[in-house]
């Protein structure tokens, strides 16, 4: 069927130019070679995707898409459980099952995150790491302010913010192996919450 016929080519396309970003970076990616490598015409290829930048995006968005809602729905839910806190001693400090729902997705997805974070020079996706930078510098202090009695330092949630993202980096792109990457995560997680109750939280 023609549907499916479809379907295959642009799969085909998917992974011929997911070893030619791989191999060569955004740059130096050639459409000529991912083309020969997935053995399709070019027409094919502007049949599915408008340019080199719209192929680069349907590897690497969904996941960054799904990572962004799995973080923001985790915010959401934290900043509805601490506003219940009376005590900072009464909340739950284990955060494993989120490290390991985080690692999983992006274990999923462990190409196309590399692509992201070693390959996406003059990309859209160039700077996506101070998206997320940014991202948990907002969150985290709005579920600190959710909890009675405290407020936050603002120039130590920005570093630690930065420290934990560059943590989960530094694992994602050195250990392969996903269940490594989760006993280690799940443990700097732990201790990475530690640090945002220790140095960013203030007792008002």
């Amino acid at each position: 069927m023609k549907q499916d016929t479809d379907q295959s080519k642009r799969e085909l396309l998917l992974n011929a130019a997911m070893q030619e970003f791989t191999e060569k970076g955004y740059n130096k990616a050639s459409l000529r070679t991912i083309c020969s490598r997935a053995g399709v015409t070019t027409g094919a290829l502007y049949f599915f995707f408008e340019n080199k930048a719209d192929l680069f995006a349907a590897i690497v968005d969904p996941p960054i898409t799904g990572l962004r809602k799995i973080i923001f729905d985790h915010f959401m839910e934290d900043s509805a459980r601490v506003s219940e806190i009376h005590s900072i001693e009464d909340s739950d400090m284990d955060h494993k099952d989120i490290s390991d729902k985080l690692v999983d997705h992006i274990y999923d997805n462990y190409e196309s995150f590399i692509l992201v974070l070693t390959a996406s020079e003059n990309t859209v996706y160039e700077n996506i790491v101070d998206e997320f930078v940014k991202l948990t510098e907002r969150s985290v202090p709005m579920m600190i302010s959710a909890i009675p009695g405290y407020t936050y330092d603002g120039y130590m949630a920005h570093w630690m913010a930065h420290i934990s993202i560059d943590a989960y980096i530094q694992v994602i792109k050195h250990e392969r192996d996903r269940e490594k990457a989760r006993g280690m995560l799940g443990n700097i997680m732990n201790y990475l919450v530690k640090g945002w109750v220790e140095l960013v939280m203030i007792k008002s």
